[in-house]
């Protein structure tokens, strides 16, 4: 199951907990106050840029003469 993290409008505090994804968006209480907090949508940056990874490998032989 994944981990999913949650923050507490109430304290301000953010706590992960392991949930099944169908209750993922679901609201859960809070481990300090107990007020149900919202899932926090983390955001994931991830550079694909070709010329980058292109810049790692090696220049393909052609082979021509079959």
């Amino acid at each position: 199951m994944p981990v999913y993290t949650y923050r507490c409008e109430q304290c301000s505090e953010d706590f992960e907990k392991i949930r099944p994804m169908s209750r993922a968006s679901e609201p859960y209480p809070c481990p300090t106050c107990e007020t149900d907090s919202d899932r926090v949508v983390s955001a994931v940056f991830e550079n694909n840029s070709t010329k980058n990874r292109s810049a790692n490998f090696p220049k393909r032989k052609r082979y021509t003469n079959w």
